[in-house]
């Protein structure tokens, strides 16, 4: 879970809708509201500029998220009472999610038997969200207030990082927890990912303890360019369970990510 941007106002098809529904405008008349001459148009842009925002991943669980495995989400959920009605159509309420391991399909990464128990992201929150939940919108850039662990892919609370921000490392705690984020599904996913990693450049990287010190700054410049191929965007799409990345590069990952202009986020 990383820091993503909200949208700055209204699509198109949203702003539209508004205007012709004014006070009978709802949610589930928006989902068919047309843009153009088609049915439900409206509500895909709306997804489609949330993908494009988040670089391609989803909001909670960082895999990428695609036509047929995507929906969009709200923080605040429609049925939390009168603040959840209230949000149910506002901009900054709302990201782009997968579909939480309910999209049938013969990638393990996005459906995994048993289903119930491997349902993640805004699947697995349904209605639940207390003060505690952490908004990723709300998220500091850096650091990075969770962490991949490599012996399993499970994903944890930085303690210390979450203390440097003020955020409490319980509640990042919680979040996960609420989301369902170390569902075996994701856990085997990010394990994956971070083995992918390792073939590709550990054995690039050697052992630096027994390198020159010439040797070593070219090992902190390949290891560098290294970050930045796996962790920025390349066509504007991030690649997927970022975190996992973020995490396997470590401090590198962090002063890459902080290079100006943050084009990750």
């Amino acid at each position: 879970m990383k820091r993503i941007r909200k949208l700055d106002g209204p699509t198109p098809g949203l702003e539209d809708y508004l205007a012709a529904d004014g006070q009978r405008a709802s949610w589930r008349r928006f989902r068919s509201h047309p843009s153009g001459q088609d049915a439900g148009q409206a509500y895909q842009q709306l997804a489609e500029e949330l993908t494009n925002l988040q670089h391609g991943l989803c909001g909670y669980c960082e895999t990428d998220v695609t036509a047929t495995d995507r929906q969009v989400e709200h923080v605040v959920p429609r049925g939390a009472g009168a603040r959840g009605a209230r949000l149910e159509l506002d901009v900054g309420n709302l990201m782009v999610c997968c579909k939480g391991g309910t999209a049938r399909s013969g990638d393990a990464d996005r459906y995994l038997r048993p289903v119930n128990r491997n349902r993640s992201c805004g699947e697995a929150k349904g209605g639940r969200m207390n003060g505690e939940f952490v908004d990723p919108r709300n998220l500091p850039a850096l650091p990075a207030l969770v962490r991949v662990l490599e012996e399993d892919g499970s994903i944890e609370a930085d303690a210390e990082a979450c203390r440097s921000v003020g955020v409490p490392a319980e509640y990042v705690t919680r979040t996960i927890e609420v989301l369902n984020l170390n569902a075996r599904r994701l856990c085997v996913a990010r394990e994956k990912r971070w083995r992918a990693l390792n073939d590709a450049w550990k054995q690039e990287f050697g052992d630096p303890d027994r390198m020159t010190e010439a040797a070593r700054d070219e090992l902190l410049h390949r290891m560098t360019k290294a970050a930045r191929d796996e962790l920025l965007p390349a066509n504007g799409r991030l690649r997927k369970f970022f975190t996992t990345s973020r995490s396997y590069f470590g401090p590198i990952a962090e002063q890459v990510l902080d290079e100006q202009p943050r084009v990750w986020v």
